[in-house]
């Protein structure tokens, strides 16, 4: 019933996607939006946008902009091997004033009044969005680093999910497992407002995706909780995504030269080389 807010992620779903992987280069390039199909972005998702390194330390972009097909881009060095995290963190979104009425709750217009003696209440949406890359040998230092109150752990490692195994995750809210919930999974697209094929987590909030095919995908989780003491709204309504490749075969691990020196930048876009090949 918390359903509407005046945010743009209360009516889309935020992504962040890379344009690989799984890279042999050192560096990447990523997209993030608000969408109401998978993956074809709506509203930018402003500069919110964070790598972290497989320490789970900060690392500088080279280069965050918005366009005006709605998309956020980043690019960013990947100078040692292991697996990265591009997140865009908790995002908050606007406050919204709800009253009751038949049961429901909807949005009160700017300056509207509620009816007298009416149920009032105030929500704000906090989403996050997250991604990984890895360039060498997989490691699970930025996997495993928890950000945000509602958020999905993988179990399985991100970059090694292969479509015949499934992908096991584990669905926390502020760091407990949250048992009997629904995770909705959407494959590339998928409208939004698809929730047909979802898993519901067991009593450690694990969940295990099976898949059709290979491919690229999105699972999203969604909780209403109140917000803590002194927070703008009085009720929360999170949403966390996490976006992931289902392979047909595990990549092939490949030796990381370190770079002595920053390298020169070049402005052409990676070509699709840069994908590391299966290992059969």
């Amino acid at each position: 019933m918390f359903a509407a807010a005046a945010t743009p992620a209360a009516a889309y779903t935020s992504y962040v996607k890379p344009e690989q992987f799984w890279v042999t280069e050192a560096s990447v390039e990523v997209e993030g939006s608000y969408a109401t199909q998978f993956f074809t972005p709506s509203i930018a998702l402003g500069d919110s946008l964070t790598v972290l390194s497989p320490e789970g330390q900060p690392v500088s972009a080279d280069r965050i902009a918005v366009t005006p097909a709605g998309t956020t881009e980043l690019e960013a060095e990947l100078a040692r091997g292991g697996t990265y995290r591009i997140t865009t963190g908790e995002v908050a979104g606007q406050v919204a004033n709800l009253v009751g009425e038949n049961g429901q709750w909807r949005v009160l217009g700017a300056s509207e009044a509620p009816p007298e003696g009416a149920e009032t209440t105030t929500l704000q949406t906090i989403t996050v969005a997250d991604t990984y890359v890895t360039r060498g040998a997989a490691n699970r230092t930025a996997v495993d680093q928890s950000i945000g109150r509602l958020a999905i752990r993988p179990i399985t490692h991100p970059n090694q999910v292969l479509a015949s195994q499934g992908f096991q995750v584990q669905l926390l809210f502020d760091g407990a497992p949250m048992a009997n919930s629904a995770v909705v999974i959407y494959a590339a697209g998928d409208a939004e407002t698809k929730l047909d094929r979802y898993v519901v987590t067991d009593a450690a909030g694990n969940a295990t995706f099976t898949f059709d095919a290979p491919g690229q995908y999105i699972i999203a989780a969604r909780h209403r909780a109140d917000m803590p003491a002194g927070a703008p709204a009085a009720v929360g309504s999170y949403t966390t995504t996490l976006t992931f490749e289902a392979l047909s075969a595990l990549y092939a691990e490949t030796e990381i030269q370190e770079q002595a020196a920053a390298p020169q930048r070049s402005t052409r876009r990676p070509a699709r080389a840069r994908v590391g090949r299966n290992a059969y």
